[in-house]
């Protein structure tokens, strides 16, 4: 992030750990937030060839720390940036905030790097694969555990999170947030001026923050987030992508239907100024298809993913035959996440209804999926440089008889170009260039 954007926390000073150091109790000894005690415990558990122990406790206190840090914002507004409304204030990070959305979110916030991020990312799938493989010593050698996968897997939780000093968080933007609610801004407001030179993660954040401000919200209070909102989401509209546009009609049905008319009024303003009755679906249906497929991607991401994939992706399929528009993005991102499995293979029991989803998908959604949202699915973008589900991705986008030439951005032009081709070396390093510009937005 440039310096002129909103700092949501101050640069934190880390430890180096090279890339070749190999001796755990040295990586270890730099973990800054982990006890003397606990550091001597990892390097003992590496030099008795206990592994998967090792790796599961760093794996284990490096989440809990991170979130630890995470939710010193407040677990509320950690609801508002992961568009979580199921999270408020009594919600517990720890089980509410799956592993992996701890970790887009430290990367969005700018705690770590990309390169940290896909890292831990490819860490959590490892140690979770290995910690569901029962103990029994008679398994084959490439079914446990090896000292350089735990090696790695230590290295990057040091390097990323463990190695750091306690971060501390900036008060700019928790004092910008406060001020959408108390004050009305003008376009040379200085909050404005940073927001608009922010990154889109901060606008879409703020306008998290606005809706459900609406929600909650009465008198001045309200009066200020309706004019505010009046200001940023006209400014912006031309450069928000369709699961925003979509978020900010479907608050608008919401508050119609509970009836809540000052709240009603201040979005219709909005929509009216930007012609966006266009994105106000007809019922709340959608918010159904969100949970559920929610459920499918957690169920993919947390351990024993191919037994407990089955049910949600089910009760997904049977939720009707046409996706809500605002669901669209969420229930394709589910549904991939199933076809296309991870490195050890795919949830048998899940593929048939996975199948009937894909089946129910027109070109015109297919054409969606790829113009607004693969640059942006860092999900599937991490999965297509996995060489077995590429060749998964592959077999499903060669049936579909899309034109590469109804495709808008480059880049999506040219993954898609690979794969029709089966050029997995280009599909390998277009999806690296994707996942890298998707984390730094």
């Amino acid at each position: 992030m440039n310096g002129a954007d909103i700092q949501l926390w101050t640069a934190p000073t880390q430890v180096t750990v090279s890339d070749g150091e190999s001796n755990p109790a040295a990586i270890a000894s730099r973990a800054l937030q982990l006890r003397s005690r606990e550091q001597h415990q990892i390097a003992s558990n590496f030099e008795a060839g206990n592994y998967e122990m090792a790796s599961s406790f760093v794996w284990m206190r490096t989440m809990a720390l991170l979130k630890k840090q995470l939710a010193s914002l407040g677990i509320e507004f950690i609801g508002e940036l992961l568009q979580r409304p199921d999270i408020d204030e009594y919600s517990e990070i720890s089980t509410a905030v799956s592993d992996a959305e701890a970790i887009s979110l430290a990367r969005d916030l700018g705690i770590i790097t990309s390169v940290q991020t896909m890292r831990l990312l490819h860490s959590q799938q490892v140690v979770t694969h290995f910690a569901a493989i029962d103990n029994d010593p008679s398994l084959d050698e490439d079914e446990i555990m090896t000292r350089e996968e735990a090696i790695g897997c230590l290295r990057v939780c040091v390097q990323g999170v463990l190695g750091q000093e306690t971060v501390s968080v900036a008060e700019d933007f928790k004092s910008f947030r406060s001020k959408l609610e108390t004050e009305t801004f003008t376009l040379q407001s200085p909050e404005i001026v940073k927001l608009f030179s922010s990154p889109y993660f901060f606008m879409r954040t703020a306008i998290s923050i606005l809706l459900s401000l609406f929600k909650t919200g009465k008198g001045a209070q309200l009066e200020h987030t309706a004019r505010n909102a009046n200001l940023i989401i006209p400014h912006y509209w031309e450069q928000l992508k369709a699961p925003e546009r979509w978020q900010i009609g479907q608050a608008y049905a919401q508050e119609f239907s509970e009836g809540r008319k000052e709240s009603v009024k201040g979005l219709h303003a909005v929509l009216v100024s930007v012609g966006g009755f266009d994105y106000v679906p007809e019922n709340l249906r959608s918010s159904t298809f969100v949970q559920v497929a929610s459920s499918v991607i957690a169920a993919h991401q947390g351990m024993n993913n191919f037994y407990n994939e089955p049910a949600p992706m089910s009760e997904l399929a049977s939720l009707g035959t046409s996706i809500p528009s605002p669901a669209l993005a969420k229930c394709m991102t589910a549904v991939l996440c199933v076809k296309l499995g991870n490195s050890y293979g795919t949830s048998h029991a899940a593929q048939e209804p996975a199948n009937r989803v894909l089946g129910s998908l027109s070109k015109e959604r297919w054409y969606y999926y790829f113009n607004e949202r693969l640059g942006h699915d860092r999900v599937i973008l991490s999965k297509l440089r996995d060489t077995r589900c590429q060749g998964r991705w592959v077999s499903i986008v060669q049936t579909l008889g899309l034109e590469a030439d109804q495709i808008s951005d480059k880049n999506i032009k040219a993954l898609f170009n690979s794969t029709v081709q089966n050029d997995m070396a280009k599909l390998s390093s277009v999806a690296l260039r994707l996942m890298d510009k998707a984390l730094g937005s």
